[in-house]
Parts: C-alpha cells; structure tokens; sequence
C-alpha cells in the first residue's frame, strides 16, 4: 500500500529545516557549480479568479535564472460552505510557468525550488493533508510539463530547502506549477474561507551539466516516503531521518532507520536516493550502515538488498547487505554495532538513483531493518605511488607518502584518507606484496615513523591501501631505498674569516669505512667546485679533529661544504657555511691616469680564464685570456668610466668599477 497520509503528517509537522517541511532530500549541490546548471529562461503564468475566491501570481520573473533570494509567489484562495442540505463552494487556481531554453532531455529531472504552504483564512485546515506533500498528492499543488507523463515529488538540499522533482517523459521545455484551491476543498468541514499561498525561487536541471568525475560525487537525492507495502504506517515508523543518509555526516549517532517492524504480514520499505544527473556505470555505490538496537538474527540481512536503478529499470543485480557484508568481513563488525562500510560496482551501465529496501516474509514475526549513516555514488579511488625520499641507516625517518614522486590521488585531499600497507597471498601462500624494514612504520595520516637499523639498507617496494571515510579504497605501490649508515659522524663544522683567508674546522666522533673529506666552494649555491681534500682516519670510534685553509676566498659570498666520501666512493654532504668577503681592490690606482699603468690584482693567474675591461655603453674594449703581470696600459683607454670583470675558470666573475682620467 502507498505510505499512509495520516502517518506522515505526524511526522512532518514541526519538523522543520531552515523553514520547510521535511519531504525527500536533495543534497550536495555545491555553490561551487552554481554557475554551470541550466536555469529558467523565461517564465508566463495563468490565473482562473472568481468573484469570492481570486488568485495570482506576484513576481513571476523572479524564477528567472540563478538563484538570488527573490521568488515569485502563487495564490489561490476559496469558500466552502457545508450545511445540511448540501455545500456550497467557490475556488481559484493560478499557475507559473517555467520555460527553459534549449529544450530539456526526456526522462531527466528538473528541481523546482519552493517554499512551505502557507495559509490564512477562517477555519482552515489542511492539516489533515499534511500540508505540502498531502497537497502535492491530492493535486492541490502539481507540477507538469510538455513532455508528455510527467512525475512529481518532494525533494530538499541538504540546507533543507525545498523543492519539487520533476520528471516527464518526453523531451520538453516548459515545467508548470499550479495552486488549486478546489482540490482541498473535500477535507475541509463547516465553514473554511481563506488563501493558500507558494512561493517558487527558481528551477535547475543538471543533466547537461558536465562534471568531473568528483564534482559528480557531490549530487545525491533521497525520498523520505517509504514506499511501504504490507505495513501499516500508522504503526510502524518505516523511515526515520532519511535526510542523515546523505547529509556526508558519518557518525555513529546520525542515521536514516529504515524498518519493517517485527511483523509477521510479508512487507516491503524502501529508501530511494536520486543522483544528480546520470553516471557512469564504473562509478562505485558505498553505504555506512550499522545495526539497529532490535534487530536480533543477523540472517535477515538477506531480505535488505540495494539495487542501482536507471529510471526504472534496474541496473545490475540487488546486492543483498548481509552478502556484502561477508564479502568485506564486516558480519562481525556489524554485528558489535560497528560502522560497517560497504562498497561495490553494480555493472549493468550508467545508473541515476539507489534504492536500498528492507523486506519480510510471510509469518516471520523477526525485526528487519537498517541503519544508513552515509549512502550514495562515487568514482572508484584513483591512487598513484611512485618513488619516495631515501631514508637512511640510523637515521629517523622524516618522509611520507606524498612526497613520493607522480603522487596523486582523488577524490578529495591525501588527509581525507587513511594508510596501510596492503599484503595480498596469492594461491600456495606466496605473498604478492613487498614490505618495509621492520624498524619503519607507515602511519595511518600517510608518515613514516622509525628509525632503520645496520642492515636494512636497500631498495623497498611496497604496496599501500588508502581509504576513505565511506570506505571507497584505491592501492598502490611505493619505492623507498634506505642508504647505508654515513660514513662519519660529523659533530660540528665552522667556517671562520681570517684576514683574507677562510678558516674550516670540523669535528667527528666516529668514522666507518671513510676515505677523505673534499672542501667544495661555490659563491651562488649552485655551482660548486673542489677547492681542496683531507685524508680521514678510515676507522675510529674517538673523537677527531681537522682542518683546511682557503688561501684565495672570492671577493663576496663564499659558499662551503664538506664532501664526506666513503672507501667505496659512496658520499653525503655535512651543511653550509658561508663567509663574506670585502676582498682587496680589484683593480689600482683608481681613478687611474692616462699615463699609468693600471694594476689587475689577482692571487694566482692559473685560475683566470679571462679579463675584459667594458665601457659605459656596454662595449668590449679590452680582452685578455694570459696573465697580465705588467697591467693594463690605460693610455689605450678614453677618459670616461669603465668595469673590469676577472672570469676564474671556476665560473664565478669579480667585477669593479674604475675610472680613467
């Protein structure tokens, strides 16, 4: 039998979200998109008054377009008289029509925004009719279109607005909302004068929206009427809070209860959730459930099943939760009153709503039911590994999963998900999965933790499982190399400016398998160059200290580093010092006169690769690659300023501006 009118008002009548009265939910629709759905583009409207009972429609334009908190409102209104010898009755009706350009496709819904019913007038009454969803059925208000068999329902966003779905047919262009007073008229009883008033903000489809695979994710609708055969709804509560099934809450305290009761008639309750335009038939349909405090004989579960459906056809087979549930070992989990996550691909093709239904046999007399903490549809979890950052022996590990090299994964934020490493067994017990050292640990955030040990040096490659809050899981391999313990233990290392020298000192306190120590300058951090080497001890467990003396610094920054090389040539490096340098003048006398020689101060010409002298235009005018011992004769130079510049074969440049008088 359809749910039971009386029942539902019951539940309706108070229970309100932002304003509206509850009836089947929308939700999902991210402000994000708002621009990119198809909207009303122009509207026209209908109005049937009589002289006791008149009607309009105020505002109509403003249905036009995207959403901006102005509506248009219809009115209708009437009389009724009931006496002994009969009634006597006058009413209206008005309608708004909602044009959409270019046409809409056949079968695909388009979501009318509208507020709850409000009504004034002497004795009147509509509770009885449940307000908005018992005038909706009783065809106070409908909705159609040109699209030839049109339905209609109830839906709200998970703000708790709401809306009226409709769906026709046929391919159409125009949906129409109407307000008929004459078709409440029949509860009313005595004496009822007064005006029924809907507002309607705008119109949206989606079907010709195109989203990525995860702004799809994002759309869900579902039904609150339980579609209930074979039960009394005046007795048995068959959907609580459906909004809770969609609302992206996962929580063991908020669910949709969907129940039969302990009965012992044959019945059927379902929960229908409606996505937002069709999806492909590769997406993934989740559901977080959990056990109902009266349900007792986990057995049932057999008779709860859900199903993708494509309109009304259904899309693969019903997949019943209690094998679901055992193909994940999850029984025991929802047995303990855990949140059980279930996922699976219905195949079959593109689909656009879930139903999940909860069904009992004849004399069964036994509790059926579930709790929905979270249903809907989503692409498969895309998930790519790749190489990570070394770590090494006696070292503590600093790096995680998202650094490696080519990560990705979606829908969503890496911190969404949680991390394991996944070993699968193969037939004969071969394990198809690497591992890691046993000193490391993959953390579930996605870090690592742990300090390896000698011998467990080497390359890794492991796999890892990654899943999200509704269960959805993507896996995928890692590559981690672990390198051998350094060679030296390097305590300290200072650099110090003596004079025009530079100082390096630098302290062990054990050495293994090491070979020398190489000094490397450079003056932008880029470039290095080999300036010097000192022999290490090899072996030695005490503490050591050394040296090294930088005779010829360069004029600014000065960039070193130790080289730490290994009798295997393996090597790391310790950390940067950097001193600075005022340096001697470049060049002398300054200014120089036309009859001077002009003096290039350089330490060791065996380090130049080049001299030029440029003058204020940018021009070469002088060039030389051999040492210029003797100077530069500044007769062959015209009064003005010049800039000399010393190229060491090293790469760095010394620069300084002279003048020639």
């Amino acid at each position: 039998m359809k749910s039971s009118i009386g029942h539902l008002i019951r539940k309706l009548v108070g229970k309100k979200i932002s304003g509206v009265m509850s009836a089947v939910i929308l939700a999902g629709v991210s402000p994000d998109l708002a621009n990119a759905q198809q909207y009303v583009a122009s509207t026209s409207t209908t109005v049937h008054s009589e002289t006791l009972a008149t009607s309009d429609v105020l505002n109509p334009n403003n249905a036009v377009g995207a959403p901006d908190g102005q509506s248009a409102t219809i009115t209708a209104s009437g009389l009724v008289v009931n006496i002994a010898i009969g009634s006597i009755t006058y009413s209206s009706d008005a309608a708004l029509h909602l044009n959409f350009s270019p046409a809409l496709p056949a079968g695909k819904t388009t979501y009318v925004r509208i507020s709850e019913l409000t009504q004034t007038g002497l004795n009147l009454d509509l509770s009885s009719l449940l307000n908005v969803l018992g005038l909706l059925q009783n065809n106070t208000i409908r909705a159609t279109s040109n699209g030839g068999a049109t339905t209609q329902e109830l839906v709200r966003d998970p703000a708790g607005n709401l809306y009226i779905a409709v769906t026709p047919t046929n391919t159409y262009s125009q949906v129409t909302v109407t307000l008929n007073f004459d078709n409440a008229t029949a509860s009313l009883i005595g004496l009822a004068l007064g005006r029924i008033t809907l507002s309607v903000e705008h119109a949206t489809n989606y079907e010709n929206t195109v989203f990525t695979p995860c702004e799809q994710a994002a759309f869900a609708f579902t039904a609150i009427d339980p579609h209930a055969t074979g039960i009394s709804l005046t007795l048995t509560d068959a959907l609580q809070n459906p909004q809770n099934a969609i609302d992206g809450v996962v929580d063991a305290n908020n669910f949709s209860l969907l129940q039969n009761g302990a009965i012992t008639a044959a019945s059927n309750v379902s929960q229908t959730v409606y996505l937002g335009k069709t999806i492909p038939g590769t997406n993934q349909i989740f559901a977080v459930v959990s056990k109902p405090a009266a349900l007792a004989n986990l057995a049932v579960l057999d008779n709860v099943t859900i199903q993708a459906y494509l309109g009304a056809t259904p899309v693969g087979s019903a997949q019943s939760v209690r094998n679901l549930l055992l193909d994940l070992d999850l029984l025991t989990l929802f047995g303990n009153d855990g949140l059980a996550k279930i996922v699976f691909t219905p195949g079959g093709g593109e689909f656009d709503r879930i139903v999940i239904r909860s069904a009992t046999i004849l004399n069964a007399n036994l509790f059926t039911g579930i709790r929905i903490h979270e249903i809907g549809a989503r692409p498969a979890v895309s998930f790519t590994g790749g190489a990570l950052a070394p770590g090494r022996v006696g070292q503590a590990m600093t790096s995680s999963l998202f650094g490696a090299q080519n990560f990705s994964i979606q829908c969503g934020q890496p911190g969404d998900y949680t991390y394991e490493l996944y070993q699968v067994t193969a037939p004969g017990g071969r394990t198809m999965a690497g591992t890691l050292p046993s000193s490391v640990t993959l953390n579930p955030d996605g870090t690592f933790s742990g300090t390896p040990v000698t011998g467990e040096d080497g390359i890794f490659t492991f796999d890892v499982r990654a899943t999200n809050q509704f269960g959805q899981t993507g896996i995928t391999s890692f590559t981690m190399e672990i390198e051998r313990a350094l060679p030296v233990t390097l305590v300290s290392f200072k650099a110090m400016a003596e004079g025009q020298t530079a100082s390096l000192a630098w302290t062990t306190s054990e050495e293994t398998n090491s070979d020398r120590f190489e000094i490397e300058r450079s003056q932008n951090g880029k470039n290095w160059t080999k300036i010097g080497s000192v022999a290490s001890h090899k072996e030695s467990s005490v503490t050591r200290h050394y040296s090294f003396v930088d005779p010829t610094p360069l004029n600014g920054d000065n960039l070193y580093r130790l080289k730490m090389v290994d009798l295997d040539e393996t090597f790391s490096y310790s950390r940067i010092e950097n001193l600075r340098f005022k340096g001697i003048a470049l060049v002398y006398p300054n200014p120089v006169g036309g009859s001077e020689n002009l003096t290039v101060n350089v330490g060791d010409w065996s380090k130049v690769k080049a001299v030029k002298v440029v003058n204020a235009a940018g021009k070469v005018v002088f060039e030389a690659s051999n040492a210029l011992l003797s100077g530069i004769q500044a007769r062959n130079l015209v009064a003005g300023a010049y800039v000399i510049q010393v190229t060491n074969i090293d790469g760095s440049v010394s620069s300084q501006r002279f003048v020639r008088q």
